[in-house]
């Protein structure tokens, strides 16, 4: 008779090894060897000397509930802090490092086994822990007020997979409380993400700092969201406000490089916009979103526009409308908008200044230049100048994760400049390295993990870019090059319908976007392999609007030929041939991306259509 479930809270610890398949391939034996004698002599006598009970263990896996938060989070940093000098003086291969991760919750216990959303939430926890690092619950956080000496870092809050709240994260900085310059020295932070006047929180993405600033100096890419105004005689409008502050405020912290006022503190500056240059002053940021948002009938409209708190002049504006919610939530597509314009705008506010010599030479600003010009890159001959400027910027701070973020893409890029062999893995294997320390030094990053899921994807591993490109999403769900990038990766998978509802979404989210153009050219890519010729062709002419390449003109020939128009494929086909006279399916089965092994069933569409419009073979 089997014993009944039981409900309790209890202190959850998992842990595993961190590249535990790459060291097992390596050497199974002696990875396995060391494994034991770290469980015998580290972490089963810490887990007893604090009271914990090893529920189970599979493979590298360690799960262990404790009574209290505290006794778990003294055994992890005594576990990580042991591994850590273990591992001192050894090569980068021979390192044994865990990842961590501690929840505080409701478990349910059947015999000697646990289970439940407590050991969930650790096991996403522990997912998203850099190696050798701890992330906790902010329920554990809650219950741990001695010095451990040890510092938190609040990550905010975090939508982690399968869990359909937002979980609050902080991550366990192992060197104790040092001063706020200390520790940046020591991360080797840019100076810019540790800011805030002591009693005011600042959400800088994925990392939370305190610093005082100078009374003139404020952050870059700093921002605070002001409550939007409304009409009061309108009912429901007040609510809509606040939704809408809170949901943007909280998109735009999602976004790596930018610090955000939190909205508690942007609340107290409601109805003084006429104060915007002593708002400035007071939280110390560059710049504030001043908007007013209406509701009439089935349309909310919004209007917004940027400000600069130094001289108080206007950056830019925008109007927006979009169908209003069955309750008085914002709707997703209109913060996505407002996220991602606003994103641009302060981005382009900060080039200005860069420009005309307003800011110090550095890291920051040589990745800040780099990647604009990467994004605008219309010739591939100028790679190597971009490469050069992430290069000089990593030179200065190793750890600058936006040049890293910018570095990866740009070599992702270059593989398809290049031929296959020597050259091509060379980038390719940088590439790797750059995106991989991006997301260990800032895991709650989704940009990071966008470039880790592109250069995955370039490298044709399919199911794990899929895996990086999904918890980016999960990150950050209003990054739309994220969700065109995911749209890619499934079409490369075959998977014609999800790929185009991922287009579709990121079109939602940022219909003025500058990658409208590519994201019709894949769209329409997603309805042929759907075999959806009609609608593909009005994808195809749409994005060829924002100016048509030779790829754009392969793909409409074929659509127009398998939709079965012969005198628009063959008009198609011969501005193909005028772009790319040398163009045959031989030769674009030569040069397409190196990554299509996944996408054999386009291209049998794309070929069969090419031939049936007299493409040469």
């Amino acid at each position: 008779m089997s014993t009944p479930s039981t409900r309790r809270l209890a202190a959850v610890l998992i842990a595993d090894v961190a590249g535990y398949s790459r060291l097992m391939e390596h050497d199974e034996a002696g990875t396995h060897a060391r494994l034991l004698e770290i469980r015998a002599r580290v972490t089963d006598p810490a887990v007893r000397r604090h009271g914990g009970r090893i529920v189970r263990t599979v493979g590298d896996g360690l799960l262990v509930e404790f009574p209290s938060a505290m006794s778990a989070l003294v055994a992890a940093i005594e576990i990580q802090r042991t591994m850590a000098e273990r591992n001192r003086g050894l090569p980068a291969q021979g390192r044994i490092d865990h990842r961590i991760g501690i929840n505080l919750g409701d478990i349910l216990v059947e015999e000697n086994d646990i289970a439940g959303n407590g050991v969930n939430v650790a096991a996403r926890l522990e997912a998203i822990s850099p190696p050798g690092g701890i992330a906790i619950s902010g329920t554990v956080r809650e219950q741990v007020r001695q010095d451990l000496g040890v510092s938190f870092v609040d990550a905010g809050q975090q939508y982690v997979k399968n869990i359909s709240r937002p979980v609050r994260v902080f991550t366990v900085e192992l060197g104790g409380p040092p001063s706020p310059w200390a520790r940046i020295r020591a991360r080797r932070w840019p100076r810019w993400l540790a800011a805030a006047v002591s009693a005011i929180a600042i959400v800088a993405g994925a990392r939370l700092g305190y610093q005082s600033w100078a009374p003139d100096q404020r952050p870059p890419q700093s921002l605070v969201v002001l409550p939007f105004a409304y009409p009061a005689e309108v009912p429901g409008a007040e609510s809509l406000s606040a939704s809408l502050t809170s949901q943007l405020t909280g998109a735009v912290s999602k976004v790596a490089d930018l610090i955000v006022i939190a909205p508690t503190v942007a609340a107290r500056w409601a109805g003084r916009r006429s104060e915007i240059q002593n708002i400035g002053r007071e939280l110390k940021v560059r710049y504030a979103l001043d908007g007013r948002v209406e509701r009439a009938g089935s349309v909310v409209r919004v209007s917004a526009h940027l400000i600069d708190t130094e001289s108080g002049g206007s950056l830019w504006n925008t109007q927006l409308d979009a169908p209003a919610p069955v309750d008085d939530a914002a709707p997703l597509a209109l913060v996505g908008r407002l996220s991602e314009s606003l994103r641009s705008a302060v981005r382009a506010a900060e080039l200005k200044r860069v420009a005309v010599g307003g800011e110090a030479t550095g890291a920051y600003a040589s990745a800040l230049v780099a990647a604009e010009e990467l994004q605008k890159l219309t010739d591939p001959k100028k790679l190597p100048a971009i490469r050069e400027r992430f290069e000089r910027a990593l030179q200065i701070d190793a750890h600058h994760v936006p040049a890293l973020i910018g570095y990866a893409h740009a070599l992702a890029y270059e593989t398809h400049q290049v031929g296959p062999g020597g050259p091509r893995d060379q980038l390719l294997a940088k590439a790797d390295a750059m995106s991989l320390r991006a997301v260990t030094l800032q895991p709650a990053n989704a940009e990071a993990w966008a470039a880790r899921a592109n250069v995955l994807f370039v490298r044709d591993q399919l199911d794990a870019a899929a895996e990086a490109a999904q918890h980016g999403s999960q990150l950050n769900p209003y990054l739309v090059s994220l969700h065109s990038l995911n749209g890619q990766i499934l079409l490369a998978q075959g998977r014609g319908e999800q790929a185009l509802a991922a287009f579709d979404k990121s079109l939602a989210l940022n219909p003025e976007s500058m990658a409208g153009g590519a994201l019709m050219h894949f769209r329409c890519r997603a309805l042929i392999v759907l075999e959806q010729y009609a609608e593909a062709i009005r994808s195809c002419e749409r994005g060829m609007a924002f100016g048509p390449e030779w790829p754009d003109y392969m793909v409409l020939t074929a659509a127009y030929a398998l939709h079965g128009n012969a005198q628009r494929a063959a008009r198609a086909k011969a501005e193909l041939m005028r772009l790319r006279p040398e163009f045959s399916i031989r030769w674009h089965e030569a040069v397409a991306d190196r990554s299509s092994r996944g996408r054999t069933y386009f291209d049998q569409l794309l070929y069969a259509g090419l031939r049936k419009a007299g493409v040469p073979e």
